[in-house]
């Protein structure tokens, strides 16, 4: 399944388009003065609500973040041969760049892999993307980002991948010649067990070290925690994108 149709097919079950069709059903059913009009409207509407809420967030989070944070001691201390950075949304053709680079989250797992190689000392590995195939891998940005602008050597470095079996399948290819096979695995917390596992199935011994995790104390203080907002709506989407993600790779692809 190519990326394009991929994305298309998310977008129709994936909030908060499934939820404007429950709406606009619902409201068609109304104007007929059909039965389940009120019922289709109310559920849409419900929906899109809670799906747009920081508490949903909270248990999304509870449900897909539950590796712990690791430390750089843990980390030296774990016999790994690597640093596996896997790259995330890239920010295309930025204008005050004049060239494609790295988006919010793919900057946040670079900051942290190159944390974890200043305290460490352990080589690190990209994995790049060039997901809908326009000729512009992320792994030429991320390592030039790493070496020139947080001053951390890349090692090893690959290039298009589409999706996260594909990252650890090429990752395996990459460090096979150095007898690399226990990595530690930088991503968000929230992809992490998606991740995780796809490595896994590669022959890895993984470490996962996440990054990223869903840590806005405001958002659980009272009442405030069921305000909608379109921060938490795009929170929640990528968590349903993992759970999604997840039901795929391990029931649908195998």
């Amino acid at each position: 399944m190519s990326v394009a149709l991929a994305r298309i097919l998310e977008t129709l079950i994936m909030p908060p388009l499934g939820f404007l069709v429950l709406l606009a059903l619902g409201a068609v059913l109304l104007a007929l003065r059909r039965r389940g009009g009120w019922t289709l409207f109310g559920a849409g509407w419900l929906g899109l609500y809670l799906i747009s809420t920081p508490a949903i967030s909270a248990v999304l989070a509870g449900w897909l973040e539950t590796t712990p944070a690791v430390t750089p001691a843990q980390v030296r201390a774990s016999g790994a041969g690597a640093i596996v950075v896997i790259s995330a949304a890239t920010y295309y053709r930025a204008p005050e760049y004049g060239a494609s680079t790295s988006g919010r989250y793919e900057l946040e797992r670079v900051r942290y892999a190159a944390y974890l190689n200043r305290k460490t000392g352990l080589p690190i590995a990209v994995i790049g993307a060039d997901p809908y195939g326009e000729g512009e891998d992320s792994s030429v940005w991320i390592r030039t980002i790493l070496e020139q602008e947080f001053g951390v050597p890349v090692r090893w470095a690959t290039a298009g991948s589409l999706n996260t079996r594909e990252d650890a399948r090429r990752a395996r290819n990459l460090l096979r010649s150095d007898l690399v096979d226990h990595v530690v695995l930088v991503t968000h917390a929230g992809h992490m067990p998606r991740a995780a596992w796809s490595f896994e199935q590669e022959g890895f011994q993984v470490l996962p070290a996440p990054t990223g995790f869903f840590t806005h104390g405001w958002a659980r203080a009272g009442f405030v925690t069921f305000l909608p907002s379109a921060a938490a709506l795009r929170q929640n989407q990528l968590y349903l994108h993992e759970l999604l993600g997840a039901v795929w790779y391990r029931w649908v692809k195998g």
